[in-house]
């Protein structure tokens, strides 16, 4: 399954992933939600990560 797919019902929201990032572990609507909970749960080797809503777009300002 493609990640976008996984993650598209996750939008505006912080997951915590496996490492292969095949499945969803956790998510909350704050990261500091998340990692209690991941805390709690014992499981380190995760990733986490903020889900951007699917119709837009996100670019860093860049200085050149």
């Amino acid at each position: 399954m493609s990640g976008s797919k996984i993650l598209a019902k996750y939008q505006n929201k912080w997951v915590a992933l496996t490492p292969d990032r095949e499945r969803v572990v956790d998510f909350a609507e704050s990261l500091k939600v998340l990692a209690n909970r991941i805390k709690k749960l014992g499981d380190k080797d995760v990733i986490i990560t903020f889900v951007m809503p699917m119709d837009r777009y996100y670019s860093p300002l860049c200085h050149l």
